[in-house]
């Protein structure tokens, strides 16, 4: 039998007497990440990494060398397995396609595979699903493939999807666009919230971070947040920026852009930071952890991408008590309604975002009124709740 029976759950009193108990199965789970990459995926996977460990399970997150993933891991007291890096190449430089170093990790991932006892392999991305399916389907153990994307799989996704034994898609939108083939395989399950920000501390963040990037206090924060990539359209912050310089009330506006640039690059950004002379109104912070104090800090956060297949942006602005413009070529518009939870705009054109920006800051009830009824919608993505959801995927495996 496999590890995977061999957890099943039944307890004996006696060789001689009946079942006198049946526990809910427990599972030992591998969670591979490449270790240099990270972003909003990798909290959703992390989130509910942690979550089945609080009922019960032993997740094992395995990192291609070291980086923010094995660190935010063990930050969260999760078990953390290092693995021979994929690339010297640095995560955001290599492109999100079929490699050689994939196949090349074959043996190290087998490896772990067998002496850690996973009972699954949960993959979060493209990347982890191409290089774990193979070692997977040789160690004889089910992959859980994680759809996190807008865009249809590539030849190469599509062969390691086939070996997949349940794959969980992050919306509706992330399944449509999956072969009818792995349609009957697949469940939606939203990605988790984890942390809501009080009305108490929102207000205190908001004069810390303020203080920490040397503005006024009355100062209106504008944020963005993700990687800087084009489909990201960092941009349009500063198309707003451009056009509001104050509130109606007078207080100076200013951007803040948190995130790290990536490939393929969102060029428009820096141009047109340059071109409307932007570089001492907009504030470009990096990657930050906790992301949910700087979202707590702003006024308005913006969500203007395109291809989003869930976009976790405006949900954790509105858990963080921030209200957020929701692009309708997202996922998120599952849950959210225009007009009631949020306002969801079309990617284009721009000036809908910049005028609608103006017209928020200008009525500071309406933006108080759209945050509590966006945190209002989250009630269902606690994430113990979405942890018991995929639970019940890896027990029909079982």
């Amino acid at each position: 039998m496999t590890a995977l029976a061999h957890r099943s759950g039944h307890v004996f009193a006696s060789a001689s007497s009946a079942v006198s108990m049946v526990q809910a199965p427990t599972f030992r789970i591998g969670f591979p990440y490449a270790g240099d990459r990270f972003g909003g995926s990798n909290v959703s996977s992390l989130t509910l990494a942690e979550a089945l460990r609080d009922r019960g399970h032993s997740p094992v997150v395995l990192t291609h060398g070291g980086g923010r993933a094995a660190d935010e891991a063990s930050q969260r007291g999760l078990a953390v397995e290092l693995l021979p890096a994929l690339s010297s190449r640095a995560g955001y430089s290599r492109s999100d396609r079929a490699r050689l170093e994939q196949v090349g990790a074959l043996r190290a991932a087998y490896a772990a595979i067998r002496r850690l006892g996973l009972d699954i392999v949960h993959v979060n991305d493209l990347g982890m699903l191409r290089t774990w399916a193979l070692p997977a389907l040789l160690a004889r153990r089910p992959l859980v493939a994680h759809w996190r994307t807008a865009l249809p799989p590539s030849r190469s996704v599509g062969l390691a999807l086939r070996s997949a034994a349940a794959v969980v898609a992050i919306s509706q939108r992330s399944r449509s666009v999956l072969p009818d083939w792995a349609g009957k395989k697949t469940q939606v399950v939203y990605n988790p919230i984890e942390t809501f920000v009080s009305r108490e501390r929102r207000e205190y963040l908001k004069g810390w971070i303020r203080a920490r990037l040397g503005l006024p206090a009355e100062t209106a924060l504008i944020g963005v947040f993700g990687t800087l990539i084009r489909r990201k359209r960092c941009h349009v912050l500063a198309d707003v920026l451009h056009s509001i310089i104050k509130t109606p009330d007078g207080r100076p506006v200013v951007g803040l852009v948190c995130g790290e640039a990536a490939e393929p690059l969102d060029d428009l950004l820096y141009e047109k930071i340059a071109a409307f002379d932007l570089h001492e109104r907009i504030k470009m912070v990096g990657f930050v952890r906790p992301v949910e104090d700087w979202m707590a800090a702003c006024d308005l956060v913006l969500a203007p991408a395109v291809d989003e297949a869930f976009g976790r942006t405006p949900l954790e602005a509105f858990a963080s008590g921030t209200p957020a413009l929701v692009s309708s070529d997202s996922g998120a518009v599952e849950l959210l309604h225009h007009d009631r939870d949020t306002i969801v705009l079309p990617p284009e054109p721009i000036h809908a975002w910049v005028d609608t920006t103006a017209t928020l800051l200008a009525d500071r009830n309406r933006m108080s009124s759209i945050a509590e009824r966006g945190a209002s919608a989250l009630q269902d993505l606690a994430a113990g709740q979405h942890a018991g959801r995929i639970e019940a995927i890896y027990s029909a495996l079982a």
